[in-house]
């Protein structure tokens, strides 16, 4: 089945802004606190829900791996893949799986993230001169191991994508 669009796409490229670091200390924050968010979803079976916020997630993790690239993702772009590299696509194409009614694959997909993040975080935080939000990662973490019996102690990032 073939679909035609009759829509003007917008010409290669889209009107580029470098990030602002503002915005950069607020997305390092903000995963987190969404992040912290996912044991309360999970315990009430918010599967909906629990979707919506590995969506939220993944779209941090976008706009950081953008922000290391030189570039704050551009609004209704339609060339998102244009400004990350194939390793980059690809380490965020592996947290795509659908989530199991057991709910492994919603842990397994916000570790996947987690791990990403982290890869991008320090470089972020050293790039723009911001301070890591540690106080909302501590919190996070908290709620994470106590409302998720799954959630691993610890989570490195020895086989992260690299830029």
């Amino acid at each position: 089945m073939t679909h035609t669009h009759d829509v003007s796409l917008p010409a290669w490229p889209d009107d580029l802004e470098a990030p602002a670091p503002e915005f950069v200390a607020g997305q390092l924050a903000a995963f987190w606190t969404t992040l912290a968010r996912l044991p309360d979803l999970l315990d009430r079976d918010e599967r909906l829900l629990a979707a919506d916020l590995l969506h939220d997630l993944r779209a941090v993790v976008i706009d950081l791996m953008l922000a290391l690239n030189g570039i704050r993702r551009p609004p209704e772009t339609v060339n998102l893949n244009r400004y990350l590299s194939a390793n980059q696509r690809a380490a965020l194409e592996r947290t795509l799986t659908a989530p199991s009614p057991a709910g492994e694959s919603w842990i397994g997909q916000a570790v996947a993230l987690t791990v990403i993040y982290r890869w991008y975080a320090p470089q972020l935080v050293a790039h723009f001169d911001l301070g890591y939000p540690q106080a909302q990662e501590d919190a996070a973490w908290a709620r994470l191991r106590a409302g998720i019996f799954e959630w691993p102690a610890a989570i490195t990032s020895d086989d992260t994508p690299r830029s």
